[in-house]
């Protein structure tokens, strides 16, 4: 654990000062098969095909050394073969954190998974599990009656398996279907945990991406003062303790500024630290950029030769300048916060 965590510590003080040889974290969607129906995201209605193999994803770690990988999808649960991609993961690299997010519409199955995963021993690994409101409200942003229930039976699970190395929460992401609903959630949530506080809950807010949720197109933002209003609500009853707490709620804390000039609270970090690849290979900076700067098909599986490309460096100067789409969401912002530590704190 300690030469992933000294590994990361490096990694973090260097991108505050330039861009790196190759990217800390990896935010890898691993398929955009979804079983969910949301009306804030179109992934479920991608066409899931030519997904990356076992084998390529194993060239893929083979080539570079990521930190921190982000696995999402669609709903990452139903490749069947996710254990053994982490498996590969903590054999080929130095990897501190692994985190994961699921609509636990599969419980038993996801259970069963994240057992074998806390089995591989990261330093860090972290599940999150959607939950958009109360039960009702849930089921029908999700489109899946049923979806509150599994979700809740899922985190009830995870919870007990909590430890220094293992961690699990609910994942909140506020829209205009379920704006002012965080009180009415904690309620139903208190009935049916014992004990859960509103510090067990993230928050993000609802964004639009051609490239990943293809959803530009729909309308599910909330108004910017139904959002403070939540922002308030939420800071006023989340804890400071502990340093995962801390940095979520810097994290929060900058949400208003973001609604207010819709730019980048910090400057942006994508391709200093950090890039997206799709289910098929595709490399962008960031899961909202809509430029792409290769397939790992194209170069073996060696996602270094795209990272120091002619282009992916263009693009890194034109997101340095502020050129980007902006955004304050919780895959880019962590490594925007850590690659501007002094800003992060005094902004």
């Amino acid at each position: 654990m300690l030469k992933e965590t000294l590994l990361l510590g490096t990694r973090i003080l260097a991108s505050n000062f330039k861009r790196l040889s190759q990217p800390y974290k990896i935010t890898f969607a691993i398929t955009y098969r979804c079983n969910s129906r949301c009306k804030t995201c179109n992934i479920w209605k991608k066409r899931p095909s030519n997904e990356l193999t076992l084998r390529e994803i194993k060239e893929l770690f083979k080539h570079t050394n990521p930190s921190w990988v982000n696995i999402t999808g669609g709903e990452p649960f139903l490749r069947e073969d996710l254990f053994d991609i982490c498996k590969t993961i903590r054999k080929e690299t130095s990897t501190f954190l692994v985190n994961l997010i699921t609509n636990g519409l599969l419980p038993t199955h996801t259970l069963k998974t994240v057992k074998r995963l806390i089995s591989l021993r990261f330093p860090k690994l972290i599940i999150g599990i959607s939950l958009d409101g109360p039960r009702q409200l849930h089921d029908k942003l999700r489109g899946t009656p049923g979806n509150w229930k599994s979700a809740i039976a899922l985190y009830k699970q995870l919870r007990m398996l909590n430890s220094s190395r293992f961690q699990t929460y609910l994942g909140y992401t506020i829209s205009k279907y379920n704006v002012g609903e965080i009180g009415h959630t904690l309620q139903e949530l208190k009935r049916e945990i014992e004990g859960i506080t509103i510090n067990e809950l993230h928050f993000n807010l609802f964004h639009k991406s051609d490239i990943y949720y293809s959803n530009t197109i729909k309308k599910a933002e909330a108004s910017k003062a139904a959002m403070l209003k939540d922002i308030k609500y939420i800071l006023s009853h989340k804890k400071s303790f502990g340093l995962v707490n801390i940095i979520d709620r810097r994290f929060i804390k900058l949400m208003p500024r973001y609604l207010s000039t819709k730019r980048t609270p910090l400057p942006c970090k994508a391709l200093t630290s950090s890039c997206f690849v799709e289910p098929n290979g595709d490399v962008y900076p960031c899961t909202h950029f809509p430029v792409r700067l290769g397939n790992l098909r194209d170069v073996n599986h060696n996602l270094q030769i795209i990272w120091n490309s002619k282009l992916a460096k263009s693009v890194h100067e034109n997101i340095e300048a502020g050129n980007c789409p902006h955004c304050w969401t919780a895959c880019e912002a962590y490594q925007t916060m850590f690659g501007n530590l002094v800003k992060s704190i005094f902004i």
